[in-house]
């Protein structure tokens, strides 16, 4: 009977030195839903805008009815539905100090960019509207995170929105813009376009031909 107190008292004792290990897993975990259920949807708002000319979906209801999202995942920290973000809280925020970009700054999708923050620096505002249709979602948790997300420690400030991007054909020393060189469209260094003129290779002391 001794003996059987004992190895209990042990199990207990190595039971809560354990406890909290194994609370960390479970949140990375959840962290790590978090980060591809949040993903899933600004996916799923990135096809929606590119099928009907960059309008922004009403509600995530749509996103699911018209098949874009597979389902409306719950938020893995609060099991619950994901906070939607709308486009009028982007423009409040990015017209307010703390999220307007410097000159010379683009927005990206990916990273934690002027564009980005200034979405993620109105999460959370009280009185949002669905005004502009939605651009991304984030946790209503206001619980502080494990891991560090595009600068955030708080999952109510992990945004994950879907940001346009415009990228252009960079040549040698210059961007090439459409439609330069030959007809629109068309790059200037390929088949059909029109080719740069150079000056004739000379040698020292010698004239370019028909001089």
């Amino acid at each position: 009977m001794a003996a059987l107190l004992v190895g209990m008292s042990v199990m207990a004792v190595l039971l809560g030195a354990l406890m909290p290990h194994w609370n960390t897993l479970g949140q990375r975990e959840k962290e790590q839903e978090l980060i591809f259920r949040g993903n899933q949807y600004a996916r799923a708002i990135g096809l929606f805008q590119r099928k009907f000319a960059n309008t922004a979906p009403p509600s995530i209801d749509v996103l699911v009815e018209q098949r874009f999202l597979r389902k409306k995942y719950k938020d893995p920290m609060t099991d619950g539905e994901f906070q939607p973000i709308y486009a009028n809280q982007a423009a409040q925020a990015v017209t307010s100090p703390t999220g307007a970009a410097r000159p010379g700054e683009q927005g990206s999708a990916t990273s934690g960019t002027p564009a980005r923050q200034a979405v993620q620096s109105g999460v959370g505002t009280t009185g949002a509207t669905g005004a502009g249709g939605i651009i991304g979602v984030t946790s209503k948790s206001t619980d502080a995170s494990l891991r560090i997300y595009n600068g955030r420690s708080k999952y109510n400030e992990w945004a994950f929105v879907y940001v346009q991007t415009t990228q252009r054909l960079q040549g040698p020393g210059q961007g090439v813009q459409p439609g330069a060189g030959g007809g629109p469209g068309q790059n200037p260094f390929s088949p059909g376009g029109s080719q740069p003129s150079r000056p004739p290779v000379t040698q020292p002391g010698q004239r370019p031909f028909g001089q």
